[in-house]
């Protein structure tokens, strides 16, 4: 019996095969891979490049005088991160987060962080080929600085977030002040 991952890598195959067919006389395409998570009530794409760990918090233990968007800090392979509530320091929306909720972590110059997201919703493949759009006409708001591009996956805009600048910004205390 064919095991999922299998049938998962054949269907990349084949997806492969009709690209290629379909470009031979225009140049080859490329390939990317980036997280698709909920920040809030937006779909984003976080670059799996850019991303050391995907972890799921469950011990974190909370810090006094911080802003309302650091969720705490957990320990990761011998270092402390921390925690921040995207869908809060982007957004400014509060909510607990959910069972699928992940943390992507990142280390910047000196410290790690781990960026959480309100869902994750898994990995997807990107071809240079890959519709870009303009950002949505109701699209607002400080957030906007961190997108590196917007393109169509699945009939929806989605915006592609350049991590290492929020995690630069967040490192240098000038993210959304």
């Amino acid at each position: 019996m064919t095991s999922p991952y299998e049938l998962l890598a054949g269907l990349a195959l084949l997806r492969e095969k009709k690209r290629s067919f379909r470009q031979h006389d225009e140049q080859e395409l490329q390939e990317w891979s980036g997280f698709r998570v909920q920040i809030g009530h937006l779909t984003c794409l976080i670059p799996c490049e850019q991303v050391d760990e995907v972890l799921t918090p469950t011990a974190v233990a909370a810090a006094r005088g911080v802003p309302v968007w650091v969720r705490g800090v957990a320990y990761f392979r011998a270092q402390l991160v921390t925690l921040v509530d995207l869908a809060n320091l982007l957004l400014g929306e509060m909510k607990a987060p959910t069972v699928s909720a992940r943390a992507f972590v990142m280390k910047g110059k000196q410290e790690w962080f781990g960026l959480q997201v309100s869902a994750f919703e898994g990995v997807r493949h990107i071809w240079s080929d890959t519709p870009e759009v303009e950002a949505p006409v109701n699209s607002s708001g400080v957030w906007l600085q961190y997108v590196q591009q917007w393109l169509v996956l699945e009939g929806e805009a989605v915006a592609v977030l350049d991590a290492n600048r929020l995690v630069a910004a967040l490192e240098s205390r000038e993210a959304l002040v």
